[in-house]
């Protein structure tokens, strides 16, 4: 996977033969095998008969796997990811500004209330918090932009909640707090501001996930 997030393999190409990779990585046939399997079922790469084992030529699905990649990836590609995310959700919430129906003003600013329930708990408070995020993409109407915040929300159930729990909310959050990182958004975009609804919500990830960003040198490579 590192490989791949690298560009060391692309879309498309072959896998080198078993027993390079079994040298390479210094592991047994059985267990490259299963790790082979493994990455298959998740549709990163497939198999073809008498060909042998490729990228897969589409694997954008992959993004909304289960898989924590701050457990599976290493520091450069997390900051990579959050570095798309900070540049695909600024310009959702500015088309937002512009686009959002009213019935769509209304559903983020009740996101953001229920995000400030003081009773909600970790769980369902990232919850919310992630619908908004998504409902702000919809709220762009811009199908594409939609689809590849949406095959990230994966990867932002885990920076929302390392966002949550940096701060210490191992079981409850103080709702009020994170609520306020998202009311400048709602309140831009329900004043039809997109400049500001651009800033406020790379401001909500300088509050949030930006701190990973700062603890990560950039690869110059």
């Amino acid at each position: 996977m590192t490989m791949i997030a690298k560009g060391e393999l692309k879309q498309g190409d072959r896998l080198p033969t078993e027993p390079e990779l079994m040298e390479q990585f210094n592991v047994g046939r059985s267990t490259l095998r299963e790790a082979v399997k493994s990455l298959v079922v998740a549709g990163l790469l497939e198999t073809r008969r008498s060909s042998g084992t490729f990228v897969c030529d589409s694997y954008t699905d992959y993004l909304g796997q289960s898989l924590n990649w701050g457990m599976v990836f290493g520091d450069q590609e997390v900051r990579h990811v959050l570095e798309i995310r900070y540049a695909l959700e600024g310009q959702a919430a500015a088309l937002a500004a512009e686009r959002a129906t009213d019935a769509q003003k209304e559903t983020l600013a009740q996101l953001v209330d229920a995000i400030s329930n003081v009773t909600l708990g970790l769980e369902k408070a990232i919850e919310h918090d992630v619908a908004f995020h998504v409902a702000v993409a919809e709220s762009s109407h811009n199908p594409l932009l939609l689809s590849l915040i949406s095959n990230i929300r994966q990867i932002l159930y885990s920076y929302i909640k390392s966002g949550y729990t940096r701060r210490g909310y191992a079981n409850q959050v103080d709702a009020s707090e994170m609520a306020n990182l998202h009311r400048p958004i709602v309140e831009a975009i329900q004043a039809g501001q997109p400049e500001n609804a651009k800033i406020a919500m790379q401001n909500h990830f300088k509050n949030t996930t930006g701190w990973r960003l700062t603890h990560v040198p950039v690869d110059e490579d």
